[in-house]
């Protein structure tokens, strides 16, 4: 038998929400929310943690939010500060504040504005990102557009297209990048990953172990170990590459 939802629920002061089925939850004071929680939408302006699974339609942020389990959702927002130790699925998720995943995210849509941290692997049709991420694992998707105004790493970077451009709108950075690169900081101001590999790659102010693609641009402020590339290579004069190899 289908059990039937709860109607909405809403806490502006302090206190406790049982797990279950609901039309809507809001929370714009302090809670725990203890069990796994089925909603349609879910909206926190304060602060709550949530200690089991939360699948909803949609889940926004503008608050504080801890999540010790998965969160399954059509969207997810992030306007404030949140930590998810498990897993995210979603279609689209957006952080524009501070957002920490603890294992993997899987998306069709990822938008970074903010500060995003994965300890996990991201799989996702595009990600694009004008924020610092930090991802220890993979970073998968069919289009990657970093324009970097903050300090960008992951392990591994694969996709169809890779485009990372240093932000023109970074005034301070634009200012000191130079005079942090001579004295042994410009890594700071750089996207860095071990291996990045796409049929397309166009990168600027990135050090990089690998590069593989078949088609690549290295920009200015590069420092590349190795190039792998089947087409077509253009190294800017300012870059640094260690080896070129064009695969047959």
């Amino acid at each position: 038998m289908e059990q039937s939802r709860q109607g909405n629920a809403v806490i502006s002061g302090s206190g406790q929400l049982a797990g279950g089925l609901y039309d809507n939850i809001t929370i714009s004071g302090s809670s725990n929310i203890n069990g796994d929680i089925n909603a349609l939408d879910v909206k926190i302006s304060g602060s709550a943690h949530f200690y089991g699974h939360v699948s909803s339609e949609s889940v926004t942020v503008n608050g504080s939010a801890k999540f010790d389990g998965d969160i399954n959702t059509n969207r997810y927002v992030s306007s404030g500060s949140s930590i998810i130790k498990g897993h995210v699925h979603g279609r689209i998720i957006t952080s524009n504040g501070s957002m920490s995943c603890k294992k993997d995210i899987r998306a069709e849509e990822i938008k970074n504005n903010g500060s995003m941290h994965v300890n996990g692997d991201i799989e996702a049709e595009s990600f694009n990102t004008s924020g610092g991420f930090h991802v220890k694992g993979l970073l998968n998707a069919s289009e990657v557009k970093v324009n970097m105004s903050g300090r960008c790493f992951a392990h591994e970077i694969g996709g169809d297209e890779i485009i990372v451009k240093y932000s023109r709108l970074n005034i301070v950075s634009n200012l000191f990048r130079s005079l942090f690169d001579k004295f042994g900081y410009g890594d700071m101001w750089r996207l860095q990953s071990a291996q990045i590999e796409a049929t397309d790659v166009s990168l600027e102010w990135s050090k990089v172990g690998i590069v593989r693609g078949s088609r690549v641009e290295i920009g200015s402020g590069c420092i590349i170990g190795l190039i792998e590339y089947t087409e077509t290579v253009d190294i800017h004069p300012n870059a640094i590459v260690d080896q070129v190899k064009r695969i047959v």
